[in-house]
């Protein structure tokens, strides 16, 4: 009995089908998640502390603008003091948050812009952020219970509460750009939940109307919030794994 064989046959099926069968231990396509995103939620979270929490001037009374400098007696060391350590916490975090979405750029999405866009927003909003929190704590050691209290007038410390009066919500402008980046990545690209770009289209669109119709270009920091439901939305997430690439659908 002759033997016919296929010069067209290959060796390599055997190959491919061990190759996709998942090592022993190995975790289920799609069951990993992806926790550097975590970061974000640290940072949103720490960020809420710095701009919101500690913010003094929502607690005065808007007559007390009309006092000038003499606001500067109405006001206390100790939230600026919690203030610019959240604020660098949020400044560490959100570089580590822009590092893992420039990671999940380059693996997952190295053509798209938008991708790459979102690690650059982040990163500007951490450098605004040096200065804006950062001022905050010219305010905890130069006003009454400050290490240096005394040593810097009073004029001069109502500048610097003038400028916090919206600069510290400014720096949070990066984290705009970012939800708009996410709202092109879900809609467009559909390398985001569709969920993603819904929420990220509300908290990118409010400051920008606001700012066009009012010229406040304080909502921004509405950012905070978005990025703690982002982060902990994607850390939940099947879609992508801890690398930060997209895991493997189940066929």
């Amino acid at each position: 009995m002759t033997t016919t064989i296929d010069p067209t046959a290959t060796t390599t099926e055997p190959a491919a089908r061990l190759s996709a069968v998942p090592r022993a231990g190995a975790p289920a396509p799609g069951s990993r998640r992806p926790t550097w995103v975590l970061w974000g939620a640290l940072a949103g979270a720490a960020g809420l502390v710095a701009t919101l929490f500690t913010d003094q001037a929502s607690r005065l009374d808007p007559d007390d603008y009309l006092i000038g400098g003499a606001i500067v007696e109405k006001l206390e060391s100790t939230p600026y003091h919690v203030g610019v350590v959240a604020g660098f916490v949020c400044v560490v975090a959100l570089l580590f948050t822009a590092a893992g979405w420039r990671r999940w750029a380059s693996r997952s999405a190295p053509d798209s812009l938008a991708a790459r866009v979102v690690s650059m927003a982040f990163v500007s909003s951490a450098g605004a952020m040096m200065i804006g929190y950062g001022l905050k704590g010219s305010m905890a050691v130069y006003l009454p219970g400050g290490s240096d209290h005394e040593m810097m007038s009073q004029e001069g410390l109502y500048a610097i509460f003038m400028f916090l009066d919206l600069g510290s919500w400014m720096v949070w402008w990066g984290g705009t750009v970012a939800a708009l980046s996410a709202v092109w990545l879900a809609f467009r690209e559909r390398l985001l939940p569709r969920w993603i770009g819904v929420v990220s289209a509300l908290f990118a669109l409010l400051p920008l109307v606001v700012m066009a119709a009012t010229g406040l270009p304080g909502l921004p920091a509405l950012s905070t919030i978005w990025l703690i439901i982002v982060s902990v939305g994607l850390a939940l997430s099947r879609r992508f794994d801890r690398s930060g690439e997209p895991a493997v659908q189940a066929a």
